[in-house]
């Protein structure tokens, strides 16, 4: 379906923006979404699926506990909407050939809240082994973060392992991953990011970082539409040696 979305071939996409047809009621908007987004990666080998992975949690140089082996993925499971007595929306589950392990445990959120402010927490306790949490991290995933930074905020169970995205986050990993030995990867990652410009996710997110800008040699240039290009002459600043008075009008 992204190969029809993105060519136009179909305009099913429109619900996850608000439309509804006539007389329909629900839309499962989230689990559509997971499936159309995620569900590419399950035919991909290991390695390129342990890629994206590893750079979704190491975004912006995250440093994460446990950390992850420096070899390549050599197994790669994603089980979608698995129940052990809650449903996660996905357990991504990622080995090494050293006998390693990491699980990942996905919680996607697209139009809806939460179901119910303990969602989070509960998936980690109820759905997880206190051995299988300690090679695990969880995601949550939604337009905007702040219900995952309240479930830290009531009570972080997580020490570090709550890892959280917005889908402009996921985007930017997407954008900067190199996969040109993955053609499998390279086509997904093509297909995403299309697919979430027709959603609306390709805003700009602003800067990780900021430095001092250098000092110009010369007047700095502005254009003018009239004229060009033109230099602009500094105005020149009193030196406020003299006392100096400020007043204030205030109507009646």
């Amino acid at each position: 379906m992204l190969h029809a979305f993105n060519h136009g071939k179909s305009h099913l996409y429109r619900r996850y923006l608000g439309h509804r047809e006539h007389g329909e009621k629900r839309v499962c908007e989230e689990d559509e979404i997971t499936a159309l987004i995620m569900g590419p990666l399950d035919y991909l080998p290991a390695p390129a699926v342990g890629l994206f992975w590893q750079g979704l949690l190491r975004r912006e140089g995250r440093v994460v506990q446990p950390a992850f082996p420096d070899a390549p993925v050599s197994h790669a499971r994603m089980r979608f909407w698995p129940r052990r007595g809650v449903e996660p929306d996905l357990v991504v589950e990622l080995g090494w050939s050293s006998g390693e392990r990491r699980i990942l445990l996905v919680e996607f959120k697209w139009n809806a809240p939460l179901s119910g402010e303990d969602q989070l927490h509960r998936q980690w306790h109820e759905f997880l082994t206190d051995t299988e949490r300690k090679d695990a991290y969880h995601l949550f995933i939604a337009p905007e973060i702040s219900s995952g930074l309240n479930a830290i905020s009531r009570a972080d169970i997580w020490h570090g392992q709550l890892i959280l995205h917005s889908w402009i986050s996921v985007l930017n990993v997407v954008r900067e991953l190199r996969v040109s030995e993955f053609t499998g990867l390279e086509k997904w990652k093509e297909q995403m990011t299309c697919f979430f410009a027709r959603l609306g996710v390709l805003r700009f997110q602003g800067f990780l970082s900021l430095s001092t800008p250098s000092t110009v040699s010369r007047t700095p240039v502005f254009w003018r539409p009239v004229c060009g290009f033109s230099e602009l002459v500094a105005p020149a600043v009193s030196s406020f040696d003299q006392p100096t008075a400020f007043f204030e009008s205030t109507a009646p």
